[in-house]
């Protein structure tokens, strides 16, 4: 068998992707017989958006990768990779069916070649559905101002239409005051869509939601079955290849990438996990492990998020598995409420704050942009003269820079250090390690929200705007001061270890606060709720913490600000925290 590197070199001698589409690459004469759609990154799919409703005789097809998005941030490898071998299958797929492909590669932006493609190919207007991203939607105003001639549709791959949204908040931009709960929204979608609703129009098992049936902590009583895996074919090791010199700065390995790439294993990919993983998954939606990391999730995020898997019908599925007996109903209910619940809502969150930035802003300060060697992955397209800044809420005035563990550096944290090595391998984590460790203790040490953002956008094969700005800026960090939940997500070191086998493998105790060898997540937590009691004191679900910590003499508080005050500058100095 050829190594991976005599692989891709193989194929290329014969005829690399790119020679292969140039040499089908449409006349003006040829192309003025299509009706031509530009489909995005995130679309690869023919049964959404303009080229649904075409024939594939009638339909040309636009694909276009773009060196300048590549170079706005460093992307993780496997990110990149799982979009860009995605789209390079769709094109040949697409082909196969009868659709005329004009694919294009160029170190410009997506507008910027579209425009290009219009007047090389004479092509009168180009169809597409409004983009997922906001920053995409920008690029192609640019374009559109210079020029290029875009009839832009709904995207119907979503779920919901901004007339679900404002059925249920109203109209006009979201803003710092109001409150916006991804529960009223959700029960609203349940209603819409029919799903797990008896025929009299009440919730299937009595109630919205079982999430207080998703958090057993695993120990191991279910064995979690083998995911299937796909080896790299000729056209991803020719990507891996390419993406591996062509000089454009990335995070993370592309070793061990294993994700599906074309239409068929997208779709093995996820009847596996309804029929081997979704039956177990309610139960232990929250628990981590480090034995066995992804759990019973179905890692299916980073597919759907590129329509290569259409939500429409992988809660299709689900709710048939329900009526059919293979799904149990807690499990059911909490894997369609993360989709027609929170992913929905996020994604009008988004649009109705403009990517968070219609609420109080509070930048970082300078020096964060030079505070280590890592910074400059987070900076290095930010231009403070753009007029087209990133939204930095911040309602809880943290503005420390994110420490290197994030990014790799061992902290001596076991939970953290699990963390973010998975991160780094696979691009990918599960929403509660995403949420009660890495945001939660960058909430308690008060590491800059935006930067955890940036990280986040960066480093997981899912994260796009529209996703990760809400999720991080809201619920994870509360730096929307409220918007969208009713509390911060925060915790001492009990939770973790009731959740997780992460703490009896730690050098830290997590039922020691202070002095050498505790658990710093418990002094953090104590000191986070002692420096914002003004803000959050008069938050009655937080009445009961706050009662406790008003019993803490000033002897413990004071010792708890100490061991949370070395552990943050063991943090940002990239130590071991002891």
């Amino acid at each position: 068998m050829l190594a991976p590197g005599r692989k891709a070199m193989a194929y290329r001698r014969r005829m690399g992707f790119l020679e292969n589409m140039r040499s089908v690459w449409p006349t003006p004469h040829q192309a003025g017989g299509r009706t031509w759609v530009f489909v995005p990154y995130d679309r690869l799919n023919d049964r959404i958006g303009p080229l649904a409703k075409l024939k594939p005789e009638e339909a040309g097809l636009i694909l276009i990768e773009s060196h300048a998005k590549g170079r706005n941030r460093p992307y993780h490898k496997k990110k990149v990779l799982v979009v860009l071998s995605n789209m390079r299958h769709f094109a040949l797929e697409q082909k196969a069916r009868g659709v005329m492909v004009a694919f294009r590669n160029a170190p410009e932006s997506y507008g910027e070649q579209l425009l290009a493609v219009q007047q090389e190919l004479g092509i009168d207007t180009i169809h597409t559905a409004l983009p997922a991203e906001r920053e995409l939607r920008k690029d192609l105003e640019a374009a559109v101002a210079a020029g290029l001639r875009l009839d832009v549709v709904a995207d119907d791959a979503w779920l919901s239409t901004p007339e679900d949204w404002e059925a249920v908040f109203g109209s006009g931009k979201a803003a710092r005051g109001r409150q916006y709960l991804m529960e009223k929204f959700y029960r609203h979608m349940r209603k819409k869509t029919g799903l797990l609703m008896t025929p009299t129009g009440s919730f299937v098992g009595g109630k919205l939601s079982f999430d207080e049936e998703n958090r057993r902590p695993y120990k191991g009583e279910v064995p979690v079955p083998t995911r299937p895996t796909f080896a790299p074919d000729a056209i991803t090791l020719e990507l891996i290849d390419w993406l591996s010199g062509n000089g454009i700065e990335s995070i993370g390995t592309f070793e061990g990438f294993d994700l599906p790439c074309t239409a068929e294993d997208c779709a093995t990919f996820w009847q596996f996990a309804l029929a081997e993983l979704l039956p177990h998954f309610g139960p232990f939606e929250d628990a981590m492990s480090s034995r066995e990391p992804m759990m019973f999730h179905s890692a299916i995020s980073a597919l759907m998020n590129v329509s290569r898997l259409l939500p429409r019908e992988i809660v299709a599925d689900v709710a048939a598995g329900y009526e059919g007996m293979t799904v149990p109903l807690a499990s059911a209910e909490g894997f369609i409420r993360q989709i027609v619940g929170w992913r929905e809502f996020v994604r009008h969150m988004h649009n109705a704050t403009d990517g968070y930035r219609t609420i109080e802003q509070s930048p970082d300060p300078p020096e964060n942009l030079h505070a280590h060697e890592y910074s400059h992955l987070l900076v290095k397209n930010r231009n403070p003269a753009a007029p087209d800044q990133p939204a930095r809420p911040s309602a809880l005035d943290a503005h420390l820079p994110l420490p290197p563990a994030y990014w790799g550096v061992r902290s001596g944290m076991f939970c953290l250090d699990t963390a973010t090595g998975q991160v780094m391998q696979q691009g990918w984590s599960h929403h509660i390690l995403r949420l009660m460790v890495l945001s939660n203790l960058a909430t308690l040490c008060g590491f800059s929200p935006r930067e955890l953002t940036d990280w986040f956008w960066v480093a997981y094969v899912d994260a796009y705007d529209w996703v990760v700005e809400p999720n991080v800026l809201g619920m994870a960090t509360f730096a929307d001061g409220g918007l969208t939940a009713t509390k911060p997500y925060v915790s001492g070191a009990a939770y973790i270890d009731r959740m997780s086998d992460y703490c009896g493998k730690c050098a830290l105790n997590p039922k020691k606060s202070t002095g050498p060898g505790s658990c710093p997540f418990t002094a953090l937590y104590w000191t986070f709720m002692e420096r914002h009691q003004d803000l959050l004191g008069s938050n009655q679900r937080m009445r009961m913490p706050f009662a406790t910590l008003r019993k803490k003499t000033s002897e413990e508080r004071e010792a708890l600000r100490e061991r949370a005050a070395r552990a943050i500058g063991q943090l940002e100095r990239g130590e071991i925290v002891d």
